[in-house]
């Protein structure tokens, strides 16, 4: 199998698999791009993911589109993209048109409450492999720790960009000055 397909393919299992969003697909990527594939290393998976973080669009898709890239240039960018965000056109197309057919079936409403709690294990684990290579010391934990109790207590009053941006500014003022 040619590399591109190998993209195409790498991402098309880990769009099947997102449901939840773009957070619950870190464990998946990572796992897919650092321990089978091998294509970039713990170190720069961090990288990736923070860079997808703060680009526009989807941390799954700009995964693919950077992985891609680096893996196989241009055309690997543009397989690896088409391959994570095929599943949801797909998916979302059969959905839609069997929506108001099933939603009155007892066990798909069962079936959707019962995701709900894997989506959260699967955010409480994004949240991990993350934070072990973000948090590296007592100032970075709390500067996590304050950005957390901010936005849950203001959650409707403060925009979550103000909030990074001053955690930025409050990690040049500790590692800087």
């Amino acid at each position: 199998m040619t590399i591109i397909l190998l993209l195409f393919w790498s991402f098309f299992i880990i769009g099947a698999a997102a449901f939840g969003g773009g957070i619950v697909t870190i464990p998946m990527i990572e796992y897919e791009l650092v321990t089978v594939r091998g294509w970039i290393s713990a170190a720069e998976f961090s990288e990736l993911i923070a860079v997808a973080q703060m680009t526009p669009g989807p941390i799954a898709v700009n995964a693919a589109t950077f992985t891609g890239f680096r893996v196989a240039g241009f055309w690997g960018a543009a397989f690896a993209t088409a391959g994570v965000t095929m599943p949801s056109v797909i998916f979302c197309s059969i959905l839609i048109y069997f929506l108001s057919r099933l939603r009155h079936i007892r066990w798909v409403n069962i079936f959707k409450k019962s995701v709900q709690p894997a989506v959260v294990g699967l955010v409480i684990a994004a949240v991990f492999i993350y934070g072990r290579s973000a948090v590296t010391d007592i100032w970075s934990a709390l500067i996590a720790l304050l950005t957390f109790a901010i936005l849950v207590a203001f959650r409707e009053k403060i925009h979550p960009v103000i909030i990074v941006i001053c955690g930025g500014i409050v990690g040049i003022m500790v590692y800087v000055l």
